[in-house]
């Protein structure tokens, strides 16, 4: 259920970039906690670096209270997280999120969720009546906080970056290795906004806020490959990079932007299939501290997301504190059409600091100031139109931008974050249909090649994808994990009971409502950071039975009599001394 709940996990932190590494270790265990495998190494969430992690602390998973009465007085609600007895082995209670109630088809299509009546054909986005539970479930794609200053130092191109539009052709540029960097029609700039390393910032002063034509900065999705690190790192110490084997991708001398995958760091460790990525996750949100000093004639602060053939804009007039919510289908309108979706009055009103953060979400778009959402009504939603659905374009190789005009302006603290990707993997084991797979419709056995060519990605991923339709009964629900990737639920259970719907789950099986995370991990201290070890791990080792003599046993068939016994290893399970966590203790919210 990471990122609400934890299972058993490891923590360090990023030895390039410093960003906080979580990652899941339930695997390290067999179900009787003896040690089966050390994970050894993982992935930054933010730089993509590589980490040993083998002798990082590990951590039991959260311990959450259960409310079991409210399923007594009133049906369960949509984004409920539930405990329940898994059909399959009624003694095992699971924590999932319901997504499914009684008499309808749930459907999952490119990540999202929707819903369609028994029977029916036409199918409803699924959104979070509350867009502020819906921030809760954000995943990082990126936090500029935290530079990967060792690529940067050599020649790696910085995600954000000013720019400005061009008629260069992006591929044509990077053939004939000219500088500045072209990708998707954006080229960088010196002229424009200035990067403020010591702040992790950028500002905008001077004869460039009274230009005619707003002043742009984007996110690049540049993702450094194990290939990249080992070129920039010039060693392996320990093995670390090797633990990720070969991808193929460019050198650190030839970057390629990428589309934003669902790629989870609490899925990046070195024994995994890394199955978690070749997804497009269009479903982005802007976060950043903007601090304005000076007002000119007209001016504007634009965020923008891109998704697909839409442009979404966010334009904030600081005189008035008005907002409008933009939008523009690339294909077949220009700049100046762009259509006015809703409007609203902010606190966002003269010089100042403000914290802004724009999403675009499950078709909705969602703007905070200071972190109070700003009511828009119901014209912040939009429907797509089948011809709209066409995929990604060169535009989400640099999906977020940030401009101003008539501005002294300086932005920081700069995240962006993605939506849940829900994948539509489903089946019982052995005869699962995954999301995608090669089919004699493509010519491409690998997504993950294609991340930085978006229009044969889509291609290839429209020839050979699948989504799943799941119908769901009188009395039945369905339950999904926030970890799509790794989560054992609704879509792959097995069916040994041979219920009519093998993905349901009966009310009777209904345990309660999560609702607390009393006690997360404690947060070791002393020594580092890392306390001390008091109690160790144990594995089991067989063991070749020796007489009196010290010489092999054996049994009446004359062979070898081998005992299998506990033995402790040197892998600590608990430090001491620790303070509570107390940061995650914290409700469980249902994304009401």
């Amino acid at each position: 259920m990471a990122p609400t709940l934890y299972g058993r996990h490891k923590e360090t932190n990023c030895n390039q970039c410093g960003h906080l590494i979580t990652i899941g270790a339930s695997q390290e265990v067999d179900d009787n906690g003896y040690e089966r495998s050390r994970i050894e190494s993982s992935l930054c969430p933010n730089c993509r670096a590589p980490n040993s992690i083998r002798n990082a602390p590990v951590f039991h998973g959260d311990r959450i209270l259960v409310n079991k009465f409210p399923y007594e007085l009133k049906d369960p609600q949509r984004w409920d997280v539930v405990v329940f007895k898994y059909p399959e082995e009624p003694k095992t209670n699971y924590i999932k999120r319901l997504v499914g109630l009684p008499n309808e088809t749930l459907i999952i299509r490119q990540g999202d969720l929707y819903r369609a009546e028994l029977g029916g054909d036409e199918a409803q986005i699924l959104r979070k009546s509350d867009p502020n539970k819906q921030r809760e479930l954000q995943i990082l794609v990126y936090d500029h906080d935290f530079l990967e200053k060792p690529l940067i130092e050599q020649g790696w191109p910085r995600r954000w970056a000013a720019v400005k539009r061009t008629a260069v052709d992006s591929e044509a540029a990077a053939a004939a290795g000219t500088s500045p960097l072209v990708i998707a029609g954006w080229q960088e700039t010196d002229d424009g906004w200035q990067s403020l390393d010591e702040k992790h910032a950028f500002s905008l002063a001077g004869e460039a806020t009274n230009r005619p034509e707003a002043q742009w900065l984007r996110y690049r999705h540049f993702i450094p490959t194990s290939e990249v690190w080992r070129e920039v790192l010039q060693s392996d110490e320990g093995g670390v990079l090797s633990h990720f084997g070969a991808t193929g991708a460019a050198s650190l001398k030839q970057p390629k932007a990428q589309l934003v995958t669902d790629f989870c760091g609490y899925n990046a460790e070195s024994s995994a299939h890394n199955a978690d990525h070749d997804f497009w996750v269009g479903d982005l949100s802007v976060a950043c501290e903007v601090r304005i000093d000076k007002l000119a004639e007209n001016p504007e602060l634009l965020l923008e997301l891109n998704e697909g053939v839409h442009r979404f804009r966010c334009r904030i007039d600081p005189r008035t504190g008005e907002a409008q919510l933009l939008r523009i289908v690339w294909l077949n309108q220009s700049e100046e059409d762009l259509e006015v979706l809703a409007k609203a009055t902010t606190s966002f009103v003269g010089t100042g600091k403000h914290h802004v953060e724009f999403a675009n979400v499950d078709q909705r778009l969602c703007l905070w100031i200071d972190g109070s959402l700003i009511d828009f009504g119901p014209k912040a939603e939009y429907a797509l139109s089948e011809i709209e659905k066409l995929g990604p374009q060169d535009e989400d190789l640099t999906p977020v931008g940030i401009a101003a005009h008539g501005l002294n302006v300086e932005v920081s603290h700069l995240q962006i974050h993605r939506d849940i990707y829900y994948q539509s993997s489903h089946g019982p084991q052995g005869s699962t249909q995954d999301e995608w797979t090669p089919c004699s419709h493509s010519l491409h056995h690998h997504l993950r090649s294609l991340l930085s060519d978006p229009i044969a990605w889509g291609e290839a991923y429209k020839a050979c994808s699948h989504e799943a339709r799941f119908e769901i009964g009188s009395d039945e629900f369905l339950m999904l994990g926030d970890n799509s990737p790794r989560s054992k639920d609704s879509r792959l259970w097995d069916n040994s009971r041979r219920a009519e719907h093998r993905h349901a789950v009966p009310r009777s099986a209904l345990v309660g409502k999560a609702f607390y995370i009393y006690w997360p991990h404690g947060q070791p201290f002393l020594n580092n950071g890392e306390g001390y070890p008091v109690w160790y791990h144990k594995h089991l080792v067989e063991e070749v039975e020796l007489d009196e003599d010290r010489r092999p046993r054996k049994d009446e068939r004359g062979q070898v009599i081998t005992v299998v016994k506990t033995k402790r290893t040197d892998y600590p399970s608990v430090r001491l001394p620790f303070y509570p966590n107390v940061g995650r203790m914290q409700r469980i919210r249902r994304m009401i």
